[in-house]
């Protein structure tokens, strides 16, 4: 399964974040590389500064005035420097290494570079307790170094405000969230201009496959998705009025047709042919007038029919009855309740033409059948015929086809079926043709509620 989304909003909004979060990551690096990485060298250099500043004072003062100078730079830097005495009282065990930051890395390698290999900065382990034991109150947190001074070493407790810098990472957290939030916002206005025309298009578009004639979309949008609109609406005039000629030349020459085929059946009356002559010529005669017929339905726009409510099984029963008039043997299963919005002239052509496709091309009995699946009503005109095969199901649905099979010996020009197929579509419903269980053919259609 694809974890790509499929709506262009998620599509767009996932790009936007993507990219959001690409910048932002590259932001960062760029600033640790070019400004976070020279700063903690910086830093590092002025704390190694500041321990060779108190090196040197104490080993250039006098010891005398050691006190006063440790007070001083106690009051106005904030560093205590304490006698090695002060931590071996409460013992060395009390510090460990202080964490191995990016700053304190920097300061580490210079604080060796500068007193020795084995110089370290350390924190207390247990920072109250040790804090009260070596300085007799509380303090803020302090980076412990001992440096040696004259014959002697010192402990200087370096205030750790002074070093370590204060954490981002909530504000470039909270910026990429916001940031994010705002790359959605973004996206949501960006696609909800484009998706209103592509959706009205989208739903124009598929009026049209189902064989209505909606009105032109509105042409508005960017100007790619408005170049689309307007070559939508001049397609759908283009298609309405091909319609239009297809209909009118059909029923123009059906017209034209119809006219001799009276002649001659007034003819075939007045000529003293014999009776088996005569009732073949009369049968032509009736095939061209069917194939007229069809003619006329497949021109016929259905879509123009108004809806109404129609009980499905009343027009089956209509339809049965008929057949039936013409020895047809037809048994009927009907469900309930088969009421829907329909166009009813439209449903019995639908119900005529599968009729007669199964009585042509199967003969004996007929069953016909309604019934609810979901939310559709499902009507099934089902024979025992030879079938088709699978793969001619979807070219029969197309004008003017045939199977071979039925080339000779039958009348019809083709169009049953794909007046049927054309029908169904009209009532956004689906057409199908299925093998049997037992053999023969189910013609279904499926209606939706």
């Amino acid at each position: 399964m694809s974890l790509v989304p499929k709506s262009l909003l998620a599509r767009t909004a996932l790009v936007i974040v993507f990219a959001l979060i690409a910048s932002q990551l590259v932001s960062v690096l760029l600033f640790r590389y070019y400004s976070q990485l020279p700063r903690f060298q910086l830093v590092a250099a002025g704390y190694i500064s500041h321990l060779k500043t108190i090196r040197a004072a104490l080993e250039t003062i006098p010891p005398a005035q050691h006190r006063d100078f440790l007070i001083k730079l106690r009051e106005e830097r904030g560093i205590r420097v304490l006698p090695e005495q002060r931590i071996n009282a409460f013992g060395e065990d009390a510090l460990e290494p202080a964490p191995n930051v990016p700053v304190i890395r920097a300061a580490r390698e210079r604080l060796r570079e500068q007193f020795g290999p084995d110089a370290d900065i350390f924190v207390l382990q247990r920072p109250q307790k040790a804090r009260a034991a070596v300085e007799g109150k509380a303090a803020p947190a302090a980076f412990i170094t001992k440096i040696p001074v004259a014959d002697g070493y010192y402990w200087v407790l370096f205030p750790q405000s002074r070093i370590l810098e204060q954490d981002f990472s909530v504000a470039w957290a909270s910026w990429g969230v916001f940031g994010a939030l705002l790359a959605l916002v973004a996206a949501l206005f960006l696609v909800s201009r484009v998706n209103r025309p592509l959706k009205a298009l989208a739903e124009a578009a598929k009026a049209i496959g189902h064989g209505e004639q909606p009105p032109p979309v509105t042409e508005m949008g960017p100007e790619e998705v408005k170049a689309v609109a307007v070559a939508f609406n001049q397609m759908r005039d283009d298609l309405k009025r091909l319609d239009q000629e297809r209909a009118t030349f059909l029923a123009g020459v059906s017209h034209d047709v119809r006219t001799p085929l009276s002649r001659l059946r007034l003819g075939l009356e007045m000529l003293p042919a014999d009776p088996a002559t005569r009732a073949d010529l009369e049968g032509d005669i009736e095939d061209i007038n069917a194939v007229i017929d069809q003619f006329m339905d497949f021109a016929r726009d259905d879509a123009q029919e108004n809806l109404e409510t129609v009980d499905l099984n009343l027009l089956v029963q209509g339809a049965a009855e008929r057949a039936q008039r013409d020895g047809l043997r037809i048994s009927l299963e009907l469900t309930d309740q088969a009421s829907l919005r329909m166009r009813p002239m439209a449903l019995k052509r639908l119900l005529a033409n599968l009729i007669d496709n199964a009585r042509k091309h199967a003969g004996g009995e007929i069953a016909v059948r309604t019934a609810r699946m979901g939310g559709s009503i499902v009507l099934s005109v089902l024979d025992r015929g030879p079938g088709i095969p699978p793969g001619e199901v979807e070219r029969l649905k197309q004008p003017f086809t045939r199977l071979d099979s039925a080339r000779s010996g039958q009348s019809g020009a083709g169009l049953g079926l794909a007046i049927v197929d054309r029908i169904a579509a009209t009532h956004r419903g689906k057409f199908e043709l299925l093998p049997r269980e037992g053999g023969g053919t189910e013609a279904r259609v499926s209606l939706p509620l």
